[in-house]
């Protein structure tokens, strides 16, 4: 079920620590192959790629055991989202690539991701600490104020699901209440970013 590609020093810990993951997730039961591959060498981070049967995966994994644990969790939950149903996944939600929109939704899965497991007493790829400050890059034309509040609110939240990501993704503050509350309460609005160069160079 698992095949790694020729090249690995840390191949035997790399697809151990894979294999308990996904047995764990109860993706085992989903899945019938899964691929590590090393990343593109201009891009060296983790990623994951389900096919379109949702019958087989490829990992990108770096090759490295510095925090192996944490990120392969990481990895796999994306994975494992994808595959509940209550998840509601879609790529036609997925905000397109390049924008604004796009830099933030995968900044709110990520916290939804390592939230979870940092609950659950399991390694996450990044701190509660180190999102909050990544925040900032997603949202510059907020307060840190508010900033600080929304993050305690996304990091302290239930289950969500992909349509809602999604359309935090747009407008943080449209899928919950509270959140358009705290914006409105504090008179800020959120801005949107046509591409990711103009959010990430806001302000400066």
């Amino acid at each position: 079920m698992i095949n790694i590609v020729e090249g690995f020093e840390n191949s035997k810990q790399i697809c151990k620590m894979i294999e308990d993951v996904v047995r764990e997730l109860g993706i085992d039961k989903k899945l019938e192959q899964i691929t590590i591959k090393h990343p593109p060498s201009d891009s060296p981070i983790d990623m994951n790629y389900l096919s379109e049967d949702n019958k087989s995966l490829e990992l990108e994994i770096v090759d490295s055991l510095d925090n192996i644990e944490g990120r392969i969790r990481h990895e796999l939950m994306h994975v494992a989202d994808q595959l509940d149903e209550k998840f509601k996944y879609k790529d036609s939600l997925i905000p397109r690539e390049g924008t604004g929109a796009f830099r933030r939704y995968k900044y709110l899965w990520n916290v939804y991701i390592d939230s979870r497991l940092v609950k659950s007493g399991k390694p996450s790829y990044d701190t509660q600490e180190a999102r909050e400050r990544e925040i900032e890059e997603c949202y510059p034309e907020l307060s840190a104020g508010l900033r600080k509040r929304c993050f305690t609110f996304l990091w302290g939240m239930g289950l969500l699901d992909f349509e809602q990501i999604s359309a935090m993704s747009r407008n943080l503050f449209s899928a919950f209440e509270e959140l358009k509350s705290l914006a409105q309460s504090h008179g800020e609005k959120q801005i949107t970013f046509k591409t990711t160069e103009e959010l990430r160079n806001y302000g400066k």
